[in-house]
């Protein structure tokens, strides 16, 4: 199950690279973490992130999804950097296959979101040291922990 998840998180992750995608966003590097955690916890439309997945941070434990802590913690653990992180949750939501809703969010949202998630994944995993915790971020593009 984890082995899959890591392939098809790497293979979300090529097509991002390749420039396969919709509109144009920031980047990671001019993405709102703030905004991006209240979008996964209240959502953007009729259901959230945080209704599905586990993640530490958000004050989140869905269980339909995988828990976010676990599925990048390890890599965290592991050395990688908090971009290929970004990456991986980018492809995932553009991606949005099985049970994941497509268009949850999209565009700049998606951008803020995967920035939120890459930054605080991990925390609960042992050698993993995530960004910070974003509950009170204020600027954008930045990480206050």
């Amino acid at each position: 199950m984890r082995a899959r998840l890591v392939v098809t998180l790497l293979a979300a992750a090529a097509l991002l690279v390749a420039g396969c995608g919709g509109e144009e966003t920031t980047g990671q590097e001019g993405a709102n973490r703030s905004k991006g955690k209240t979008l996964f916890v209240s959502g953007a439309g009729e259901q959230s992130c945080g209704s599905c997945h586990t993640l530490l941070d958000a004050g989140t434990a869905g269980t339909i999804g995988p828990n976010l802590d676990q599925a990048l913690g390890y890599s965290c653990a592991q050395g990688f950097e908090e971009s290929t992180a970004y990456s991986l949750v980018l492809g995932q939501i553009e991606l949005a296959q099985g049970a994941m809703p497509a268009n949850l969010v999209t565009g700049q949202d998606a951008v803020d979101v995967a920035a939120y998630v890459a930054s605080v994944a991990g925390k609960d995993v042992p050698g993993c040291d995530p960004s910070g915790d974003q509950s009170d971020a204020t600027t954008t593009g930045t990480a206050s922990g």
